[in-house]
């Protein structure tokens, strides 16, 4: 692939240029706490992220922009993964 995604401690997701190493766009913000999970659909059109905050966010991985947030744990959640 040609990015490179992942998540921070700060609550953001950054996607990186996987040649370059540079930031590609500005970060992914709306956590408030710890990132934890961070993947690609497999069509790589949507970014799926979890978090410390009990939430799952999917975005789109053209403009970065928020799809949806979706609530219902009870504790972080640690991990994420497309069918």
């Amino acid at each position: 692939g040609m990015h490179i995604v992942s998540g921070s401690d700060g609550c953001t997701v950054r996607t990186w240029d996987a040649a370059s190493g540079q930031l590609v766009g500005s970060p992914l913000q709306g956590y408030s706490r710890r990132v934890h999970c961070v993947v690609y659909s497999p069509d790589g059109m949507r970014i799926v992220s979890s978090s410390n905050d009990r939430t799952i966010r999917i975005w789109d991985s053209a403009t970065g922009a928020p799809i949806v947030t979706i609530r219902g744990h009870t504790h972080c959640v640690s991990s994420v993964a497309f069918s």
